[in-house]
């Protein structure tokens, strides 16, 4: 079997858009909810003189609810911050795309310990049920974002691995390719169709092209001399 069309077949699946879809629709409606109660606590302050007692706690579950939901999100697209300098310094993209499998496998570790650590965090808010000051907001509601952001993530950080390592052994690689990456000469054999130049051939590629640019700043010259 095709393991990268296996890939492709699963993220066209009922499960992985119905996911993406409940948790887009999640972000805009606590997006409005947030701006909605802003908006109307802004309005009912200075143009009515009154203020929405509470109105602080309704944000700040919405923008928890919000928040965790963008981290699933960016789980989903693979986009999240990163300080990644590997990209810019390493151009070996065999030896790149090794420090990304060794750092996703951290990550899926460190996300399994978060939730183990977020069960208990969970379980004590239906056990006590803490609530708002003023409005009396169970605190359980922002606790279960957090444990479902975390499992959802997790689900993300293991499927992007587990694709990741069929694509990078069966395939050779599986990053998107900067300017001047290179594949390994010694793996051409095994990997014939990686679509890569060598590191010999990118080196005669970039001489070339800081030829063609110097013949072209010759040329322009010559014409303004003119």
């Amino acid at each position: 079997m095709n393991t990268v069309k296996f890939g492709a077949k699963f993220e066209e699946s009922i499960l992985w858009k119905g996911l993406r879809g409940s948790v887009q629709w999640l972000m805009i409606i606590c997006s409005v909810c947030c701006s909605g109660v802003l908006i109307i606590s802004t309005f009912m302050r200075y143009c009515m003189s009154k203020n929405w007692y509470g109105s602080d706690e309704i944000i700040l579950i919405f923008a928890f609810w919000l928040y965790f939901m963008g981290a699933i999100y960016c789980s989903y697209e693979d986009s999240h911050i990163k300080a990644d300098i590997v990209s810019s310094l390493v151009k070996n993209i065999r030896t790149k795309d090794t420090i990304a499998l060794v750092a996703g496998i951290v990550l899926v570790v460190i996300n399994a310990v978060l939730i183990v650590a977020a069960i208990p965090y969970l379980q004590d808010g239906f056990l006590r049920m803490p609530k708002t000051t003023s409005l009396k907001i169970p605190l359980v509601i922002p606790r279960i974002a957090i444990m479902l952001s975390l499992i959802l993530m997790e689900f993300y950080h293991v499927y992007y691995l587990i694709k990741h390592f069929i694509e990078f052994f069966r395939i050779g690689y599986f990053s998107t390719p900067n300017e001047y990456d290179y594949f390994p000469e010694k793996l051409m054999s095994k990997y014939p169709n990686t679509g890569l130049l060598t590191k010999a051939q990118m080196d005669a590629q970039r001489v070339k092209e800081a030829e063609e640019y110097e013949h072209t700043l010759h040329e322009e010259d010559g014409k303004e001399g003119k």
